[in-house]
């Protein structure tokens, strides 16, 4: 790390072409630090106002979504978002909820507690306020990668145009993270899946930033910084590719005077080198066709026009889609090959892997491929005629739901609600199957505990015409199904669950609640969501 003080005499600046900042005075840009946490229901409303703000000004607003509290504890593998950072950044702010924000670290009439976080409603007018003000200070800031080195090279330069009642400054240099999925409660997001933008991944200077001794006017400080840049933080992925660098200026721990912000450029290690970032398939369940869906990235130094995406389904001919475009570094895209052919299983894996980029030998193939798994056709089966479908419910009966589809889409059967009362029923139903078809069998529960074993052991089964099982089960969330087919073979089930997993259910302090009545309960699942439920006597 180097630094450089200059004085600059108020003469013009003679032989200082290389100098990036403004020298000229100029209004405060605004630093808005959102405090966040993935089961904060009112969370995304509050990333919408900041995402806003700062695309009503992009030069001039520039955010950092910190996630940290009980609203920030992880859901799983990949789900911790916390740095070490966000306890002492929202111990300073005076968080007492989230979403909460600072603006420029100001405090200011309408901030919380006495502190300089306020709610989200607040967050435009104080923005207004501060973005009308002179700063005695400009903040220019450029950055590039290098990832031969993996390494993050920062330069900045700290212009003074003003005078201050303070005897020194600290500059703060913030790493941001954009495109990061995970859950987030409140977003109504299929899966749970959100796009966590602005993420604090990293403070290269510290909490609290580096000194800087001498903010006279006309006085030019410089600084240069270098971070080895991790594969993952706490399990979370780091991607470069799509990071943002910001710099400002503050008095001690509060009072951001200005600031800015930098997508660093990228030297990538190779000039040819794509990355295989992800790729989907639908189901093909009763089909012997699916789509495929791929994503890729240019990885290298130069613009890719071409490239070949091999790929091929449980192990069979290998095919090539031969892509063509214009996709500079660092840009990705994402291409969908329809209606590809394949003998389906069961469960069903596509390969994908890229080759010739722009007619070139790739030059890293650990990045290459991609795999993903998808439903299929179910080859064995039960025998056509009539079915049995048998439910014992737990105590809240009015709760579950069923239906019986065929390939078409058709309900064949369906029982809206087993009762109109909290109580528990059992019952049978019965239903006429064709040969040759492919169903589906599906049971619901609206309040996602299932009908095991949270309130009374309750349980299902459905049977064929010979008395032989399809499906069994009780112990589930909001929604449970069985695919199969009626071909008369032996019996074969390929389920599969289109909820999310209930972890646990707790009361307003904390303690188990598995059971308990008339008492305001949190159910808590593995896609990060959280919901309130009152079950009543």
């Amino acid at each position: 790390m180097k630094k450089l003080l200059i004085f600059l005499i108020s003469f013009p600046l003679i032989g200082f072409s290389q100098i990036f900042v403004s020298t000229t005075a100029e209004n405060k840009n605004i630093i808005l630090e959102v405090f966040t946490g993935i089961s904060c229901g009112n969370c995304p409303s509050g990333h919408q106002i900041a995402q806003q703000l700062h695309d009503a000004n992009p030069n001039d607003v520039f955010l950092i979504n910190i996630h940290t509290g009980q609203f920030a504890n992880p859901m799983g593998q990949g789900t911790d978002f916390n740095t070490v950072f966000g306890p002492l950044l929202s111990g300073q702010a005076g968080i007492i909820g989230s979403p909460a924000g600072t603006v420029n670290r100001h405090q200011f009439s309408m901030s919380q507690s006495g502190g300089t976080a306020m709610g989200k409603s607040d967050w435009a007018s104080a923005t207004s306020q501060i973005l009308s003000q002179l700063s005695p200070v400009n903040v220019g800031i450029e950055s590039t990668i290098d990832m031969a080195t993996n390494t993050l090279s920062v330069d900045v330069e700290v212009y003074y145009t003003g005078t201050q009642n303070v005897t020194s400054n600290m500059l703060n240099i913030v790493v941001v993270q954009n495109n990061v999925e995970g859950p987030q409660y409140g977003s109504g997001q299929l899966n749970g899946i959100y796009s966590h933008e602005h993420m604090l991944r990293h403070m290269i200077t510290g909490t609290w930033g580096e000194q800087i001794l001498n903010i006279n006017p006309f006085t030019l400080y410089t600084s240069q910084y270098s971070w080895i840049m991790p594969a993952n933080i706490q399990d979370v992925i780091f991607d470069p590719a799509n990071i943002s660098v910001l710099a400002f200026v503050s008095e001690g721990n509060q009072e951001i005077l200005s600031g800015t912000e930098v997508t660093p450029d990228i030297v990538f290690e190779h000039d040819w080198d794509v990355d295989c970032i992800s790729s989907t398939a639908t189901s093909a369940l009763c089909e012997s066709e699916t789509d495929i869906e791929v994503t890729f990235r240019n990885y290298g130094n130069q613009t890719l026009t071409s490239l070949d995406l091999n790929y091929s389904i449980n192990g069979g001919a290998s095919l090539i889609y031969p892509w063509t475009g214009n996709l500079t570094p660092k840009s990705q895209e994402t291409i969908s090959i329809s209606g590809v052919s394949f003998i389906p299983q069961a469960l069903n894996i596509v390969n994908i892997i890229t080759s010739n980029p722009n007619g070139n030998i790739d030059q890293d193939i650990t990045n290459d491929s991609t795999s993903i798994y998808f439903e299929g056709q179910i080859l064995d089966g039960f025998v056509g005629g009539n079915i049995n479908v048998n439910i014992t419910t737990d105590m809240f009966a009015n709760e579950t739901s069923w239906k019986l589809i065929n390939s078409n889409g058709t309900i064949i059967a369906s029982v809206d609600s087993m009762t109109m009362t909290n109580s528990s029923v059992q019952a049978t139903e019965s239903a006429f199957l064709n040969t040759n078809e492919c169903y589906s069998f599906i049971i619901y529960d609206y309040h996602g505990d299932g009908i095991c074993c949270f309130f009374d052991n309750g349980s299902y089964s459905v049977t064929d015409a010979l008395g032989d099982t399809i499906v069994s089960g009780g112990e589930f969330t909001f929604e449970e199904g069985t695919n199969f087919i009626t071909n008369g073979n032996v019996t074969v089930v390929k389920d599969f669950t289109k909820n999310k997993e209930l972890i646990k259910v707790i009361d307003m302090l904390g303690r188990d609640a598995k059971g308990i009545k008339n008492s305001l309960l949190l159910f808590i699942y593995d896609d990060g969501t959280i919901e309130k439920k009152i079950f009543f006597e």
